[in-house]
């Protein structure tokens, strides 16, 4: 294929990188097109933006599908979540058993709040369930933890379970059963009786969707599938029909949380997968960038995605992204192997208010409907992105390239309107604002790292995303973090679908193990065999070739009696004891990094709790460190002109301050601040007393300087 397209649609913008790869020592000709996002019907937006890459490459959208390979973060099953625009979900559990989703568990429901949540333990209240109990049906039937029959399943009351739910109007029915991950033919026999019944329901059923020991997550793993499924159905249905209509003939690749690319059939069975995937495709980006070209000059970096509507954030170890075992909905936790990307309610879209006693910013964000009030299009509540023009940073002609001009009398009048309470102007306002949501970001991020057991100020910062130059520096600051990158400079505005593009294919595969110290290898073995079998067959299924199958080996301990499971990266082949202590080693190392030194307690012994193995291979040869990205270079052309900056650090009144194009920046000049540099998509601030270098991948490094308070 002669182009590779990556799409990521975010709450307001949609954005899509479009790459024709090179030959030879050729580098990759690489080009950028954002459109608005469009909800309810996301794939309008999805076409527009493929529309305005191919344009920029000069060709039209037909001719560039018929020879490209898409790739998409899908966020239809994220907004379902969000919007409550999910199915009707009926539950289908072992006989006594269908209590356990209400019941919760509390260390799960309390691990992703705030912690002035947590702290005030008489205002803690249970979230409203994911399936009311009236929706919630007991089957007989029982296997044992060995995976041993105990009670045959009863198909005649299984009907008529399944016939009282269907009369209840469920769209989706979720099916997890007790020790299903040893045995899973008594859910297999259920799917079968509710497409026998009704053949169009969707069904998740929680051995495929997760199978991981731990009743309750991977209950709810199997719910969130489930209520998400219908609409991702709908949604990839419209989005490879208008695919079709303009030509494109090759199968759609979605990017999944784990950080690899799964094919849609697959996606369609498990939506639960999509969720998050757009951050995590960044994650991927920025974790290429540091191993390949080590921009920045270190292999550990946070990155921070700034949207129009959350920050997210992740954290690269040694150019490996960190990991986590689950993730959440709200209160509820749930099984999923996912990269650790955290978001918050910070963007440029999010409003600022005063609230009666004090200004507040965000999580209420304006979205791409209406959107900030300097985009004309009827808001009326300011956001950060109207403080960011009134304040200089962005160039009113000039936004989005030129694309979209900014109507700054209008934010101005809005910002006086939050400002008035306080007495102050709008300038004054924009400032505040500013100064708020950048520390809430860094606070945000040092949460994050200190939560993973690592210290800021050991991490490079990557900032992108549509506002990712504008804040980078200010969060960096706050954290003592010295250097920051704006990765490929300005391609930072469509970073995660750069990321996308980038990424590898990937089947992420877990087995139940259950084990107590000491471990037999021969059992351990025979899970990774069976693992990387179907691993390999799955990536054999989409085309890849089985010379370019890789495989990584994980496990989850913990200590005996305790309950904090560990997953760390092990070494595959044939398992002996020395390997197996190696493996306890790794967990025990990592254990004290994340509890403390001496935390661990090994003679209580070990719970060998769950193996993974995860099958990837590349889709492309794209180097990431050789982008031609179009633009022309000529440093005495570099500056454009100088306008006035609120530098809020420095005080209220506006500064002149240099204005540099930056696609005219040759490779290695230096712009000492204060500063801005201006890419069609992307702006950069650069502080005062701070530096700004253009590295030779095309990214912007900044140095800070130590005494910029």
């Amino acid at each position: 294929m002669s182009y590779i397209v990556g799409v990521d649609i975010g709450g307001t913008f949609t954005d899509c990188i479009a790459l024709k790869t090179g030959s030879g020592s050729a580098p990759a000709s690489t080009r950028i097109g954002k459109a608005s996002s469009t909800p309810p019907d996301f794939q309008t937006g999805f076409i527009e933006a493929m529309k305005a890459a191919a344009q920029m490459h000069g060709i039209t959208l037909e001719t560039m599908l018929a020879e490209a390979r898409v790739y998409h973060a899908c966020t239809v099953g994220t907004n379902a979540l969000v919007e409550d625009k999910t199915a009707k979900v009926g539950l289908l559990m072992s006989r006594g058993h269908s209590d356990s989703i209400f019941i919760m568990k509390a260390g799960g429901r309390l691990k992703w709040m705030p912690a002035n949540y947590i702290a005030h333990i008489a205002k803690q209240t249970k979230p409203p369930p994911l399936v009311p109990k009236s929706l919630c049906e007991e089957v007989d039937e029982r296997v044992a933890f060995d995976g041993n029959i105990l009670t045959a399943l009863n198909e005649t009351t299984a009907r008529a379970a399944i016939n009282r739910l269907l009369a209840n109007g469920v769209e989706a029915i979720a099916i997890s059963l007790l020790w299903a991950t040893a045995n899973p033919s008594h859910e297999q026999r259920l799917r079968e009786l509710v497409a026998e019944m009704a053949p169009e329901i969707f069904v998740s059923i929680s051995s495929e969707i997760s199978a991981r020991v731990g009743e309750y997550e991977r209950t709810i793993a199997t719910i969130v599938n489930s209520l998400i499924g219908p609409p991702m159905n709908f949604y990839l249905s419209a989005l490879e029909k208008d695919l079709h209509k303009h030509g494109y003939q090759q199968a759609l690749q979605l990017m999944s949380c784990a950080g690899g690319l799964i094919d849609a059939d697959y996606a369609r069975r498990t939506p639960v997968m999509t969720i998050g995937s757009g951050p995590v495709a960044g994650l991927i980006g920025a974790g290429m960038l540091a191993k390949v070209a080590q921009v920045g000059d270190s292999r550990n970096v946070i990155t921070a995605d700034v949207g129009g509507t959350t920050l997210d954030i992740g954290t690269i170890w040694d150019a490996t992204p960190v990991r986590r075992a689950t993730a959440s909905y709200g209160q509820y936790e749930y099984f999923a192997p996912t990269l650790d990307v955290r978001s918050v309610g910070s963007g440029g879209g999010s409003i600022i208010r005063f609230d009666g006693e004090s200004m507040k910013v965000a999580p209420q964000s304006a979205g791409a409907r209406p959107g900030p009030v300097c985009f004309g299009r009827g808001g009326e509540q300011p956001t950060v992105t109207d403080a960011a023009a009134v304040l200089g940073y962005l160039d009113p002609k000039y936004f989005f390239g030129g694309r979209l001009k900014l109507e700054l009398a209008k934010a101005r009048a809005a910002l006086a309107d939050v400002g008035q309470p306080l007495g102050l102007n709008a300038e004054q306002a924009a400032a505040a604002a500013m100064r708020i949501v950048n520390s809430q970001m860094a606070d945000a991020i040092w949460l994050t790292t200190t939560q993973q057991g690592y210290d800021a100020r050991d991490f490079v910062l990557y900032g992108y995303g549509g506002a990712g130059g504008l804040h980078a520096a200010a969060m960096a600051r706050e954290l003592a973090i010295r250097r920051v990158v704006i990765p490929l400079s300005n391609f930072a505005a469509g970073w995660s679908a750069f990321g996308i593009a980038a990424s590898d294919a990937l089947v992420p595969l877990a087995s139940a193990v259950g084990l107590s110290s000491p471990f037999d290898p021969s059992i351990i073995n025979d899970h990774w065999r069976q693992l990387e079998e179907q691993a390999t067959e799955r990536l054999l299924a989409q085309g890849v070739a089985r010379t370019d199958v890789q495989l990584r080996y994980y496990a989850e301990l913990r200590y005996a009696l305790q309950v904090n499971e560990v997953l760390v990266e092990v070494e595959g082949g044939i398992y002996d004891e020395a390997a197996v202590s190696r493996m306890v080693t790794a967990f025990e190392e990592e254990y004290e990094r994340l509890f403390g030194k001496g935390s661990g307690y090994a003679a209580a012994g070990f719970t060998l709790t769950n193996l993974q193995v995860h099958g990837s291979a590349r889709l492309s040869n794209l180097q990431i460190d050789r982008i031609d990205s179009g633009e022309s270079a000529d440093g005495g052309k570099s500056l454009k002109d100088s306008r006035d900056v609120v530098w809020y650090a420095h005080g209220a009144e506006p500064i002149a301050t240099p204005v540099h194009d930056g696609p005219q920046l040759p490779i290695g000049a230096k712009i000492t601040g204060p500063a801005v540099i201006e890419y069609p998509d992307t702006t950069i601030l650069v502080e005062h007393d701070s530096t700004a270098q253009t590295h030779s991948s095309g990214s912007v490094i900044i140095e800070l300087a130590e005494n910029i308070l």
